[in-house]
């Protein structure tokens, strides 16, 4: 009962707005609004570019278009590269580049690298002998 009238009161606003949507008048009070907010969208961004300069920060123009000058410099860079890399007799330049070693390495393979503590049960990972100069309150993760 409750859904049907539902139903019933949709497919007669439908209508309603249908026919009043597809009049002249309709069209040409959307069309007057459309341009109004179009027209206050303009101004609003022309004094906001206005404000932005005066105070001297970056508008989105000025973003992209210092965006588009990078992008520009990365692919000349790019280029120049490739040219370096050939005349060098090398595939990549980037590959040829060292490496720091890595150092830190996951907690499962520090453990697995560490010899077991006197007391630890062989092959228990939740057997960990308490530290002789461990403070008080701190847990095994924290003194590593």
């Amino acid at each position: 009962m409750w859904r049907e009238w539902v139903t019933q009161s949709e497919h007669q606003m439908n209508r309603v707005f249908n026919d009043m949507m597809g009049t002249e008048e309709f069209a040409r009070a959307s069309g007057s609004w459309i341009e109004a907010m179009t027209m206050f969208q303009q101004t609003f961004n022309e004094n906001a570019q206005r404000y932005f300069r005066m105070a001297g920060v970056p508008t989105r123009t000025d973003v992209d278009e210092v965006a588009e000058r990078l992008t520009a410099i990365e692919e000349r860079l790019q280029r120049i590269e490739a040219l370096l890399a050939a005349a060098l007799g090398r595939r990549d330049v980037r590959q040829q580049t060292a490496r720091p070693a890595r150092t830190l390495r996951p907690p499962s393979e520090r453990r697995a690298a560490e010899p077991p503590e006197p007391g630890a049960a062989a092959g228990s990972v939740d057997a960990v002998a308490p530290a002789a100069d461990a403070a008080p309150g701190r847990t095994g993760a924290e003194r590593q």
